[in-house]
């Protein structure tokens, strides 16, 4: 339980044909997106071609990301049902996402995503998303962020440090 005493929702609708399914322990799916040198190097900073994500790499990521908050496949409907498309975790610091499947990304989704993310941090009480780190290649990223209101507050060799507050 990512939060104390707060079941994390089965699922969380953000719009028809769009929502965020609670992680259910099958990594295996998101295997084939992490391999793909946009996500491998824009989510985990990968070059070496000999670090991409391998299976016990993206299993330890998803334990990692279970326990740091509520972790969720983002889903989108196709074809007659729902499919994984990347996944986001909802928490206070550094909230990741990652949408895998090229077809999905620059159409708005990680933008609805991360709204949804707001929405569910503010009703868990919170009101500061902090320490969100974007890689400074991720230009995609950036420009998501920014027009969400997140604001750069620091950066390092590789990547610019967001924070946003809301009431």
């Amino acid at each position: 339980m990512p939060f104390k005493n707060i079941e994390q929702p089965e699922s969380i609708e953000i719009e028809q044909g769009l929502r965020l399914k609670k992680f259910d322990g099958d990594f295996e799916k998101m295997i084939e997106g992490y391999r793909d040198p946009v996500v491998y190097q824009n989510s985990e900073g990968i070059f070496d071609e000999d670090k991409i994500p391998d299976e016990a790499y993206i299993r330890g990521m998803c334990e990692y990301l279970e326990r740091a908050g509520e972790f969720y496949f983002i889903q989108v409907f196709e074809s007659g049902g729902y499919i994984s498309v990347g996944d986001v975790t909802v928490r206070p610091e550094n909230p990741p996402i990652a949408i895998w499947q090229a077809k999905y990304r620059g159409v708005g989704i990680g933008s609805k995503v991360m709204k949804a993310v707001i929405r569910r941090l503010s009703a868990l009480g919170y009101r500061k998303i902090t320490g969100t780190s974007i890689f400074k290649w991720n230009a995609a990223s950036q420009k998501m962020h920014e027009n969400l209101g997140f604001r750069r507050v620091g950066e390092t060799e590789d990547e610019y440090i967001y924070e946003l507050e809301w009431d």
